[in-house]
């Protein structure tokens, strides 16, 4: 038995269609979007969810603006692949989002960050091929 894999991360947002217009701009997709009611999310019926996934499938993102245990926006990380990191930074670039830094180079692959609209941070990959 065990855990197999992780299936959800919440990111915290103050604005759902802000944030959601970003993910997008990274290739995201919207898997899931309704209201949900008081059996999914009492006492505050009418709250959205939004969930999102990279078209390469793993684990999917919800974007909250409700409290998920004092996580504030602004405070989320993650890291995420892709797999031409150049010309995705460049292509952000264009669209004007900027990216936190150059492309850098590691050992484990090349990389750069960016913030959503909120702060939250992501670490874009490219991972070596033996990985």
């Amino acid at each position: 038995m065990g855990i197999s894999h992780i299936t959800l991360l919440s990111i915290p947002v103050t604005d759902q269609e802000v944030a959601k217009n970003f993910y997008e701009q990274l290739g995201f997709e919207v898997i899931n979007d309704h209201e949900m009611t008081p059996e999914e999310m009492p006492p505050e019926p009418g709250l959205r969810w939004l969930q999102l996934a990279a078209p390469g499938g793993g684990c999917s993102i919800v974007l909250v603006t409700w409290d998920v245990g004092g996580l504030k926006p602004g405070m989320q990380q993650l890291s995420v692949a892709a797999d031409d990191v150049a010309t995705l930074h460049a292509e952000l670039d264009g669209k004007g989002l900027q990216s936190n830094g150059p492309l850098m180079e590691a050992p484990w692959g090349s990389f750069f960050s960016i913030n959503d609209p909120d702060g939250n941070h992501l670490l874009i990959v490219k991972e070596p091929k033996d990985s």
